[in-house]
């Protein structure tokens, strides 16, 4: 969540000095403050035998901590510091992409350099905002981050966006701000783009609630890649749109290990799939699991990989975060083997 950005370097301003005296164990102000503006930067220091660079973001919102990255470039004279109100999980995934220090202004850091290494992990969010945010990230939003995800070296116009993903003119128009705002997304002319795949699918799976979708676990006769070609063929037989996520779809596209859950989206009501896959409904010793989703994006961008439709492996990476057997393992395979050259 982003915070106003005036405020936030005027918190920081104020907050470093007592964070960095309690990180480094000491009393007195630890470093002197300048003014980085001149270099293009919000802070620079000088103390603990180091000159430092600060640079003060809004959020910790994967797309800014990439721009920070770019703007703390040049700057290999001096230990570079990111410094955002609370590092959230994905934040912390992206600085380390991009190997940056930082500090939070909730007491949080990591901090690597030559005989100096501090991580400090586990102090409460102390900018949390009242109330639930809108997201560019909620079901029917996400169709654009999607989109842009599977085809990321592609310029979109906004009617092109809305015609691809089925939203009003307004909506693009909202969700588009907020991707950009957040440096998500890029702009040339009147056509966005994502700005760093890596940094829009890092936010998108912060968010991600595989919860969200109607989930009916139950047995069926048959296991692993077998069963799933059966259901595969049966739901075929009967037009019903379907598409395998998860284990399937990672062993689809990626040939990872053998499973025993099947997970597949179906569209309609999951009890009537149920009954035409003659598959006991019953959660104890499941291996299958048809999903109902929260919105027919998920099927965007599906294929058919092995004699199986699949979901995009962009959305089967998202769901196998949420799966058990060896599903965040494949999860990783698949983002290092299949997604834009291991971003």
């Amino acid at each position: 969540m982003q915070h106003d950005p005036i405020q936030i370097e005027r918190e920081a301003l104020r907050l470093l000095p007592e964070i960095l005296n309690e990180l480094f164990d000491r009393e007195g102000e630890p470093l002197r403050f300048g003014d980085g503006g001149e270099r293009g930067v919000d802070l620079i220091a000088e103390g603990e035998g180091r000159s430092w660079v600060f640079e003060v973001k809004s959020s910790s919102s994967p797309g800014l901590i990439s721009a920070a990255a770019e703007q703390l470039a040049d700057f290999d004279d001096r230990l570079k510091v990111l410094v955002v109100p609370f590092m959230t999980p994905a934040g912390e995934k992206a600085a380390d992409r991009y190997r940056l220090n930082w500090i939070d202004l909730s007491g949080n850091a990591h901090i690597r350099a030559d005989q100096m290494y501090v991580f400090v992990k586990g102090k409460p969010n102390r900018f949390v905002k009242r109330g639930r945010p809108s997201s560019p990230f909620a079901p029917k939003s996400a169709r654009i981050t999607r989109l842009m995800l599977l085809e990321p070296g592609r310029w979109w116009r906004r009617k092109e966006i809305a015609a691809a993903t089925d939203l009003n003119s307004g909506q693009v128009s909202r969700v588009v701000k907020r991707l950009l705002d957040e440096r998500l997304l890029e702009q040339q002319a009147n056509e966005v783009r994502p700005r760093d795949p890596a940094a829009l699918l890092d936010a998108w799976e912060e968010e991600y609630r595989f919860d969200r979708h109607q989930i009916l676990r139950g047995h069926a006769s048959g296991s692993g890649i077998e069963l799933a070609r059966t259901l595969g063929e049966r739901l075929g037989i009967e037009g019903r749109a379907h598409a395998f996520t998860g284990l399937p779809a990672a062993w689809a596209f990626d040939a990872f290990a053998r499973f025993r859950l099947n997970s597949l989206y179906v569209l309609g009501d999951p009890y009537e799939v149920a009954e035409k896959l003659e598959m006991r409904v019953n959660e104890r010793g499941a291996n299958v699991q048809l999903i109902a989703p929260d919105d027919s994006g998920v099927f965007a961008g599906s294929r058919r990989v092995e004699g199986l439709v699949c979901v995009s492996p962009v959305q089967a990476y998202l769901d196998l975060k949420h799966l058990p057997e060896r599903a965040p393992e494949a999860a990783e395979s698949l983002r290092k083997r299949r997604l834009w050259d291991g971003i």
